[in-house]
């Protein structure tokens, strides 16, 4: 039985039927990590060298109803890739307090698999501190019980880290439960009557501590402007993300969120945000996302059409939705399909798939823009139509057209 009580205009908690049964956003999470990591791990073992998946949080590993959890998810795809003989050493490595006893006996009694009971801050301040890398592959998969443990200082140790061959993060972000924490510590009114999720923690005991999980004090001016009545509570946690993005883009080349709702109309539960410094993995990742929140979308629509648009992950773009417009911008001199893809996504987020940038390329070619294929020709000797930017000894050039011009205005 599920037990909550009354803070302010917040309702709490307990977490005690967390486990009974994977929840929506449960699911699109799950998802998410199990639709990456197999092309993820059998991308990386090309590099012959030593794997870490590491889940930071990995509660039971199953919920109550049998449906697996991280852990699980995790460990299939390790065991299915270590099938490979040439697959380098790969080790699952999965960090529990609270539910580790549970945790040990669901998951597999196998050699790359560690269970490490403790606590997350702890085992990851060891981590940066006494670690040492030694030309591994880290994959971080970081999904908190609240936010009070996710500092973004760590993320940016374990980067700046020497000997990691590469560092990918995926991580879920509580945005909302963050402004929530950030009003009640700077004692304004916390007036989410109609926004507040089921779930109240008090996190976090200091703003300089909000700061540290942040990385700056930039929602400081966030919620100055959302009591000031600037602007609403659904926009304050847009500009909030998309500022914790940038920031991590100082650690990570490429990252990319998805927003976790309940419903198409409310503010998102969660962000799920993931950083890499690889374009395949930005691409993949895109891609991934893009599927999942459309799945949402149609879902949530109950298969109807909407009558406006205005459901997307990031509707701050919507205004500049020219798509062909920015395509031809963003071509300086002949470019790589791949390199104006990662162009695109970094400019759209996953409001596009890569399939439906291509739909666009299909439609400029030979009006605004100029298509170059090597080979140029197919094995059967036609003239060479594919948009397959993964092809291994393929490449796709495009360069604008001569009489293009960029617009004055």
């Amino acid at each position: 039985m599920e037990v909550r009580r009354t803070v302010g205009c917040f309702r709490m908690s307990s977490n005690n039927s967390f486990f009974d049964e994977k929840r929506t956003w449960s699911r699109i999470k799950d998802e998410l990590l199990k639709a990456y990591l197999a092309p993820y791990l059998a991308k990386v073992s090309r590099t012959r060298r030593p794997i870490i998946v590491a889940d930071c949080f990995a509660g039971k590993g199953r919920f109550d109803n049998g449906e697996p959890g991280s852990p699980l998810i995790i460990s299939e795809a390790i065991a299915h890739q270590l099938n490979d003989p040439e697959a380098p050493e790969i080790k699952g490595v999965f960090i529990e307090k609270k539910y580790f006893k549970d945790l040990k006996t669901n998951l597999p009694a196998a050699s790359w698999c560690y269970p490490l009971e403790g606590d997350y801050e702890e085992r990851m301040d060891y981590f940066v501190k006494e670690y040492q890398p030694r030309d591994q592959n880290l994959f971080l998969y970081v999904d908190p019980y609240g936010i009070k443990s996710v500092l973004f200082s760590q993320f940016e140790a374990i980067q700046k880290k020497k000997g990691f061959k590469t560092v990918e993060l995926l991580l879920n972000l509580n945005t909302f439960g963050f402004l929530r924490e950030a009003c009640r510590l700077l004692k304004k009114r916390p007036d989410f009557e109609t926004e507040s999720p089921a779930v109240y923690e008090q996190d976090v005991n200091s703003p300089d501590r909000l700061d540290e999980i942040a990385g700056g004090s930039y929602w400081r001016d966030i919620i100055d402007k959302y009591y000031s009545r600037q602007i609403k509570m659904a926009a304050a946690e847009e500009e909030f993300i998309t500022q914790y993005c940038e920031r991590l883009r100082e650690v990570f080349h490429y990252v990319v969120n998805i927003p976790i709702k309940t419903m198409i109309g409310n503010i998102p539960k969660y962000r799920i945000v993931f950083g890499t410094n690889h374009d395949d993995g930005l691409l993949l990742m895109a891609d991934n996302m893009n599927k999942r929140w459309a799945a949402f979308r149609e879902e949530a629509r109950d298969k109807q059409s909407p009558l406006f648009e205005c459901d997307f992950p990031d509707p701050s773009k919507q205004a500049n939705w020219h798509v062909e417009k920015k395509i031809v911008s963003l071509i300086d001199t002949e470019i790589e399909l791949k390199e104006l893809l990662v162009k695109l996504v970094q400019e759209f987020g996953i409001n596009f798939s890569t399939s439906e940038f291509k739909h666009y390329l299909k439609q400029m070619e030979n009006d605004q823009i100029e298509v170059r294929r090597f080979p140029a020709t197919t094995q059967t000797g036609k003239p060479s139509t594919s948009w397959d930017h993964t092809k291994t000894g393929f490449s796709i050039k495009i360069s604008r057209r001569a009489q293009w011009q960029q617009p004055l205005l």
